[in-house]
């Protein structure tokens, strides 16, 4: 024997229908609050990008500066104590003339016998400076600058040593 089963249907009311619609999907005003949550986002990431690129170059030339005036201090401490002198120097190609700028102060400006790696060459208006003092009978106190230009402020990193005559 054949038997048919019938399968009944329940009514649903009209509240089980809105739930099980709601579940579907998200409704427009959680769409539109997450667009906005997102342009929000990408406009303050946009607004933080021109300031992060400066502090970025701002820092770039700072360290361009330090590095030359690192360079520049242990090239001078290496030719030893003895050698401290306006005619030394120049005949090493540490500075540009024997003559001093003032006083103790010699340029270095264009001294590097590698072009590419000159302050003028490196750095905005870049401009090198070694001054040497005498501290004590057999002390002399080195001191490198470099001045370079920076969005029309002139910015200076300065580094010293002391080389004894030993």
């Amino acid at each position: 024997m054949i038997s048919i089963r019938e399968h009944t249907h329940q009514a649903q009311s009209p509240m089980t229908q809105r739930k099980r619609i709601k579940r579907r999907g998200f409704s427009f005003l959680e769409v539109l609050c997450a667009v906005f949550v997102a342009s929000l986002c990408a406009v303050i990431v946009s607004a933080s990008l021109p300031v992060a690129t400066n502090s970025r170059l701002k820092a770039d030339l700072n360290n361009k500066a330090t590095n030359l005036a690192q360079r520049q201090l242990e090239r001078i401490r290496g030719t030893g104590y003895p050698n401290l002198s306006g005619s030394a120097m120049h005949a090493e190609g540490l500075i540009d003339s024997a003559t001093p700028v003032t006083g103790t102060t010699y340029s270095f400006t264009t001294a590097d016998a590698v072009a590419a790696e000159r302050v003028s060459a490196i750095l905005p208006s870049g401009v090198g400076r070694v001054t040497i003092d005498q501290v004590d009978l057999d002390l002399r106190r080195v001191t490198v600058s470099v001045s370079y230009t920076d969005r029309g402020q002139t910015r200076t990193v300065l580094l010293g040593t002391l080389v004894a005559n030993l």
